[in-house]
């Protein structure tokens, strides 16, 4: 995501998080009990899909932070810490705690892992992708070991900007990343589940257009100038054929002035052509809106610029959508929702009036 304010919105949410006491069970619980869809949590940028592991539910977020929700006592989500790099960060980073929009993994097999950006210079998309290996979660303590070198890089404007990380396993098992933003757009590129690095020539990890590696899958196809297109994510669907793409197009990071919205497209093939209702590919700006920038086709005001989207099943097989928004009744605060979800004819659709059973 690009975020021209987000170092001083991280320094600002732990801040309120200190003095206003969001992280206090009783804080969280008063929204949580909210007779209302969606589920509201405050605080809350760039959020990485929802994991269970174990009894609990896991999302990260940018800064790096996390929450956790046990699911077998149905406690209040638990504010779990504000920046895990805060006493220890990675040896091959060079900019100044700007750890952007995680994405975090289910690897099968009791292992997890979290990548996230790390910006060194916004403005020349100065930027690298790392990892960090999580154990000891399911009892809500993980233990974070970071990765010895970073995943892949950018370093100019014309690249895939490394930034907003969306890592997935495909129907074969592959480990594959989804990511970037503004300049080259979006692409994927496959990853070596053992190691977490690139599965091909890992040495070498700028990024090249005409590099076999890195396959393109979608552009902006909008009003702005730029190509303003980020937030990728990409949802392997355990019931039917497809992969699901979720990007966001125009402005993030601007409160209620955000004009952030949410595309989607479908393939059968992890590498795409990825495309909209209507047929268009995505790599040539099309994207069929899934969520607006002004909360109209929700029927809630409240959720301004939504972006970064995230789709949890649950062991009912109940699917739900999670994603930020800039809430409209809070001063324009950064905030996730969570919504059920439901397939018709193979596309997702917000369920408006369903609750959240979890």
């Amino acid at each position: 995501m690009k975020k021209v304010l987000n170092h001083f919105f991280c320094l600002f949410v732990v801040s309120v998080l200190i003095i206003a006491g969001c992280s206090d069970d009783s804080d969280v619980e008063g929204i949580q009990k909210e007779d209302s869809t969606p589920f509201i949590l405050p605080d809350v940028h760039d959020p990485s899909q929802l994991v269970q592991v174990g009894n609990r539910l896991y999302f990260f977020a940018s800064a790096v932070e996390w929450w956790t929700y046990d699911l077998a006592q149905e406690d209040p989500w638990v504010f779990g810490g504000s920046d895990m790099f805060e006493q220890n960060s990675p040896s091959w980073y060079n900019g100044e705690d700007m750890y952007w929009a995680p994405s975090f993994t289910d690897l099968g097999n009791g292992t997890y892992r979290m990548y996230h950006s790390a910006v060194e210079d916004e403005d020349t998309h100065s930027s690298k992708i790392g990892f960090v290996d999580i154990t000891n979660a399911s009892n809500g303590d993980p233990e974070f070991i970071l990765g010895e070198n970073y995943v892949l890089s950018s370093s100019n404007i014309a690249d895939a900007f490394a930034i907003d990380p969306s890592v997935y396993l495909d129907k074969q098992g592959q480990l594959r990343m989804v990511y970037g933003s503004h300049g080259a757009g979006i692409y994927t590129i496959k990853l070596d589940k053992l190691t977490g690095y690139l599965a091909e020539d890992p040495s070498d990890k700028a990024f090249g257009s005409s590099d076999g590696r890195f396959v393109h899958l979608a552009n902006y196809g909008g009003v702005l100038d730029e190509n303003n297109i980020e937030a990728a994510y990409i949802y392997n669907h355990p019931e039917n054929a497809y992969y699901y793409l979720f990007v966001n197009w125009d402005i993030c990071c601007s409160g209620i002035n955000s004009t952030y919205n949410i595309r989607v497209g479908r393939s059968a093939d992890p590498e795409g052509p990825f495309l909209d209702r209507a047929g268009n590919d995505m790599a040539d700006g099309y994207g069929s809106l899934f969520m607006d920038a002004e909360g109209v086709n929700v029927a809630n005001s409240r959720i301004v610029g939504p972006g970064h989207s995230g789709i949890y099943q649950h062991s009912d097989g109940s699917f739900y959508f999670s994603h930020h928004f800039y809430d409209a009744v809070d001063d324009g605060a950064p905030s996730l929702a969570i919504w059920q979800l439901i397939w018709v004819n193979d596309w997702p659709e917000i369920n408006l009036t369903g609750s959240i059973d979890f």
